[in-house]
């Protein structure tokens, strides 16, 4: 195949499916879970912090430390990292027979430095607990696991088709952690690993759906003024009840400005709240759950919990999405009325100076036949002195005689000048329009 172009993605594009391998685990395990939101700032500094861990334990050189993907045996404790797209976690994993199986978790082996110094915020930490039921010596009946859980309510159910069982409380306990029991009954070789991975993503992938609600409540007391605002304004347009249309666009255009701010700051919170309900649901289908007699699924659960957490920020993001499009609809209904009135308003200006236009003319052209009477009048004067000056040296002429004949034939050339004029003016005018 060598002799073939090769897409230069291809390796990366098939690799990928081989990308986070899931836990290969050998009942009885421990399992400290970390989830971490993470910034941009934080994620660089990602990998020269778990060198650090790699240094203490003598492991430097141990894998690429940039890969999305790390695994690492310390001895004490296998160690798991995994980088998403805004949270990156960590799983600290040890084979354990204790009979409390929470009592010493794997995290207790980690440098509390380091742990401390973890890029990001933590948003899920879980401490779970893989028994097998046919060696294991814990009590597992139903009445004796809440003591593994401070008492707490349990959720759970049976899992992988009936090959094992999961129990949690969904509370987080004094150590900072919530818990997870899963009990193998035959579970096929990886199984355990597939369903632990499965419960893991469904918790953390719950909380971050549960990112964008105190967004949305926050957001929720202030849509309904939003909304009354827009009605009022509305009802102004409508009825014309003397306010100013600038007054109106001024108010619309800073209640648009301040939806649609909400609207840009929510947008992607939103939507990754329904991305990551719907991959909940992905994991809760491949999670082949049944029920246990007397205890509340996982399905059941946060059925009832998460759903409506979701419906509230879709309802949010919908109500805030109609806002704008309802305050574009008024604010184009307001332009559009602004837009007609000022056309009427050039309208009548035009009319206006088209009427003072005419007028301009009556007169100049008044005043032109003035001024042909009042050229002619001096040219006629200038001649009649220049007769009468004639007549003083003796010559005989009849000068009134004269000026009278004289008179329309320099008042019509007169009148042709100015006709001249203008004709001139007016093709000056032409040409530069013509440029």
């Amino acid at each position: 195949m060598k002799y073939l172009t090769e897409c230069p993605e291809r390796k990366l594009l098939n690799d990928d499916i081989h990308a986070r391998p899931y836990l290969e685990l050998n009942p009885p395990e421990q399992v400290s879970y970390l989830a971490l939101l993470v910034d941009r700032e934080e994620r660089l500094r990602e990998s020269e912090h778990l060198r650090l861990l790699c240094t203490h334990f003598g492991r430097p050189d141990a894998v690429n430390l940039d890969s999305k993907d790390i695994s690492i045996d310390f001895g004490l404790f296998r160690f798991k990292m995994e980088v998403h797209a805004e949270y990156t976690h960590y799983k600290f994993i040890r084979q354990s027979s204790l009979m409390d199986p929470f009592a010493e978790p794997p995290i207790l082996s980690v440098p509390e430095d380091w742990l401390r110094g973890l890029p990001g915020r933590l948003l899920v930490g879980i401490q779970v607990a893989i028994v097998d039921s046919s060696t294991s010596k814990l009590n597992l009946s139903p009445e004796n696991l809440p003591r593994y859980f401070d008492g707490n309510r349990l959720i759970g159910g049976k899992i992988a088709g009936g090959n094992g069982v999961a129990y949690s409380d969904f509370i987080i306990h004094d150590d900072g952690f919530s818990r997870l029991l899963i009990a193998n009954h035959h579970f096929a070789p990886g199984q355990a690993g597939r369903c632990l991975q499965r419960l893991l993503e469904i918790e953390t992938y719950r909380m971050l759906a549960l990112l964008g609600l105190p967004k949305a409540r926050a957001i929720m007391p202030e849509l309904p003024r939003a909304d009354r605002q827009l009605v009022e304004l509305t009802a102004a347009l409508d009825e014309d009840d003397g306010h100013s249309d600038e007054a109106l666009l001024d108010v619309l255009t800073q209640l648009a400005a301040t939806v649609e701010n909400k609207v840009s700051a929510t947008y992607a919170r939103f939507n990754a709240t329904r991305n990551y309900a719907s991959l909940v649901n992905i994991r809760l289908e491949q999670l082949r759950e049944s029920k246990i007699e007397g205890v509340p699924s996982f399905t059941e659960f946060l059925e009832r919990r998460l759903s409506p957490a979701v419906n509230t920020c879709n309802s949010v993001d919908h109500w805030l999405h109609q806002l704008a499009q309802r305050i574009s609809n008024v604010n184009q209904l307001l332009l559009t009325r602004i837009d007609v009135r000022r056309k009427q308003q050039n309208q009548d200006i035009l009319e206006s100076l088209n009427r003072r236009a005419k007028m301009q003319l009556r007169l100049q052209q008044a005043i032109e036949g003035l001024s042909v009477m009042a050229i002619t009048y001096t040219a006629v004067s200038l001649l009649g002195l220049v007769l009468a000056g004639v007549k003083s040296i003796g010559i005989n002429i009849k000068s009134d005689l004269a000026l009278a004949l004289l008179i329309p034939i320099i008042g019509y050339f007169v009148y042709l000048g100015v006709v001249h004029i203008h004709e001139t003016i007016e093709k000056e005018d032409r040409e530069q329009n013509d440029r």
